[in-house]
C-alpha cells in the first residue's frame, strides 16, 4: 500500500515493484529493463504499462521528475 495524505493506494505486486524502483537513481528505461529481466518479458512489451503506472502516480502528485 502506498500511503499519502489522507489517502491510500493499494498496489498489486508488479506496481509495488515499480514503486520500489522509483528512487531517483533509476531511469524509466532502467526500471523497464529490470522488470523485463525479473519477469522474463520483452522490455517493449511492458514499457507501456510501466509508463501508464508512472503517469498515474504523477497525476496524483506522488511522483515527480528527478532533477
Amino acid at each position: 500500500m502506498l500511503l499519502y495524505p489522507e489517502k491510500g493506494l493499494v498496489l498489486n505486486p508488479t506496481a509495488a515493484e515499480i514503486a520500489k524502483l522509483c528512487t531517483g537513481e533509476h531511469s524509466v528505461a532502467a526500471i523497464v529493463a529490470q522488470l523485463a529481466t525479473q519477469y522474463g518479458k520483452d522490455a517493449s512489451a511492458i514499457q507501456g504499462e510501466v509508463m501508464q503506472f508512472l503517469s498515474s502516480l504523477a497525476e496524483r502528485g506522488l511522483l515527480q521528475e528527478a532533477e
